[in-house]
């Protein structure tokens, strides 16, 4: 009686080399993305403050085409809003305090539960998406834009 090798033995072996650098081109990848919309802002919007006293850590939200899911840091103070990136995922990406005049649109988004608005800024053109209830200490300085708050 002949025993027939494997059907696994027969497929051809991807080398371990192939997936090492199949993942570090996606890893790379990531970081490039994360850094195409982050640096626009950072051009105009880069911060050496603290954050705000108004501060919420971990947050999800958009900014530009990127979710950030827990690792967006959203403040709110006088001055604009301030982003940062949880230091474990931030890959040298500084710290943004974006100032109110700086928003030239915002609108309402509700999803399931959680209501939303979109930031539309003026320069670079990125929109940025964040939870309603961050928003509520910005009331005063939103309406001193021409904001109604909704």
């Amino acid at each position: 009686m002949t025993v027939k090798p494997s059907i696994y033995k027969q497929m051809s072996r991807i080398p371990d080399w192939y997936l090492t650098a199949l993942g570090l081109f996606f890893a790379l990848l990531t970081i490039f993305v994360l850094h195409l919309n982050w640096s626009r802002l950072a051009k105009h919007y880069r911060t050496y403050e603290p954050p705000p006293p108004n501060f919420w850590r971990r947050q999800h939200g958009f900014v530009g085409w990127i979710y950030y899911k827990g690792t967006l840091n959203v403040g709110v103070s006088r001055q604009g809003i301030y982003l940062s990136i949880f230091p474990l995922f931030s890959f040298w990406l500084p710290p943004l305090l974006i100032p109110w005049n700086a928003i030239r649109k915002i609108e309402p988004v509700n999803d399931w539960f959680v209501q939303r608005f979109w930031l539309y800024l003026s320069v670079p053109k990125v929109k940025i998406v964040i939870k309603k209830e961050i928003l509520e200490p910005a009331k005063e300085y939103l309406a001193a834009q021409g904001f109604e708050w909704i």
